[in-house]
């Protein structure tokens, strides 16, 4: 028969590690466990951010062409040209 206590992989005998790789105390390690709803709540957090990063980057594209645009351009430019 084989002694599996010696090579079970239970919390307690696991090594935790930081995201730089540093061992954390079990104690620590157990409070900060991960529930699926902090990665729900990450995934919608993480599509929301690309979302408006996608959103103003073509906001950006479509007015650079306008002529509005290259007016208070080049008003900011004068501006800062005086200063």
């Amino acid at each position: 028969m084989r002694n599996t206590s010696a090579t079970a992989s239970t919390p307690e005998t696991e090594a935790a590690f930081d995201p730089f790789g540093e061992p954390v105390a079990a104690g620590v390690a157990r409070a900060c466990t991960g529930s699926a709803g902090d990665r729900t709540a990450r995934r919608i957090g993480g599509a929301v951010f690309w979302s408006l990063a996608l959103l103003i980057l073509a906001g950006r594209i479509y007015a650079a062409d306008l002529p509005v645009t290259q007016v208070v351009a080049s008003y900011a430019a004068q501006m800062v040209a005086l200063r």
